[in-house]
């Protein structure tokens, strides 16, 4: 039972997975998946991965002004470790590879892990954002059907209404005063030693917030992350012209905007079941056939998938890293955080 809790995560992540390599093989022609990859035109390439890495590095650009342009940390460091992150997002689960950001990055530069943290929630809402506003350039532009306005609805309350949640607990900053009233309650006031630690930690996160403070900063780091997004716009239309499929850009704003938002929903290594569906039903507008479909998912994937593997590879050479390295800092900010979590459970305890 104990192992079961542990490995939670990775069983629900498996199950949806599952469900959805189901939904995905029902009615399958798999001869005409097997076909898609043979009409393919591979000098796309060329294209796409050149432009796709410099997609990287403007996302190096933003993480740096979502640190207020920190004199410590360099645009080559953030792309790298901005690569890697994501490496790590994509072969393991619960996030492991935003963690391993805060932690690598918060001891690099001598930093709070929390404030790091923080900074990588606000880089994904303004992710969430820039993609809501490539989707609703889409939906207003091209197709209107309910099931995608929907989407639109449910994506613009998630990023928008967390923006603004977290916008105004960093504008007004109440978080000792909230704490501070709790304690002053007679039945709570055993537990102010927790409630000073969560406060702490919080405070430490919201620091990550920082550029929220600085429009400058904030101006530059949106403006980054739409350019980002663009590029990712681009490369698929070239990737789909690839496949010899003439469509409008349009195309390319509903497959973007689909697996961006399909990697919010768990899933086993690599985002197996959630992306391939997503394609699927992106395509599926433009009435291309699941098969067809498919084989394009799994080109575009397995591209992104290699790309940032060999780059991240070349930081673990440059700088002397090896896995087993990642594998302990990993293991060491999971210990961390499961420390705190035992140690405030015990002061609990002990409190009642």
């Amino acid at each position: 039972m104990e192992k079961l809790k542990q490995h939670k995560e990775k069983i629900i992540g498996l199950i949806i997975t599952l469900i959805f390599i189901a939904l995905i093989c029902w009615n399958l022609d798999f001869r005409q998946l097997v076909a898609t990859f043979k009409i393919f035109d591979y000098r796309v390439l060329l294209v796409f991965i050149p432009l796709y890495i410099f997609g990287l590095y403007l996302r190096g650009v933003r993480w740096k002004y979502l640190l207020c342009d920190s004199k410590k940390l360099t645009v080559k460091e953030a792309f790298f470790a901005f690569t890697t992150g994501n490496t790590i997002n994509s072969y393991l689960p619960a996030r492991a590879g935003d963690f391993w950001r805060a932690f690598h990055i918060g001891k690099k530069l001598e930093e709070s892990k929390m404030k790091i943290l923080g900074s990588i929630i606000l880089e994904r809402l303004i992710d969430g954002i820039s993609v809501l506003l490539i989707l609703a350039f889409a939906v207003l532009t091209y197709f209107k059907h309910p099931w995608v306005l929907n989407i639109t609805y449910i994506a613009s309350a998630l990023f928008l209404g967390s923006l603004v949640v977290f916008f105004l607990i960093f504008k007004f900053n109440k978080t000792d005063w909230f704490f501070n009233k709790l304690s002053n309650f007679p039945a709570l006031s055993k537990f102010e030693p927790v409630f000073t630690k969560i406060s702490n930690i919080m405070n430490r996160f919201m620091e990550g917030f920082q550029a929220l403070n600085k429009p400058h900063c904030l101006f530059i780091a949106f403006a980054t992350s739409c350019l980002a997004w663009g590029i990712e716009c681009v490369i698929t239309y070239v990737l789909i012209l690839g496949f010899g499929q003439h469509y409008g850009f349009s195309i390319a704003l509903f497959i973007i905007s689909f697996i961006a938002l399909s990697t919010i929903i768990p899933s086993s290594s690599v985002f197996v079941g959630p992306y391939q569906y997503a394609y699927i039903l992106a395509l599926g507008i433009y009435h291309i056939e699941k098969s067809n479909a498919l084989g394009i998912a799994f080109i575009h994937q397995i591209t992104i998938m290699l790309t940032i593997t060999v780059i991240s590879m070349i930081y673990f050479l440059f700088t002397n890293t090896k896995i087993q390295d990642i594998k302990e800092e990993i293991a060491e900010e999971m210990q961390e955080t499961s420390g705190n979590i035992k140690e405030t459970e015990a002061q609990n305890a002990g409190n009642t």
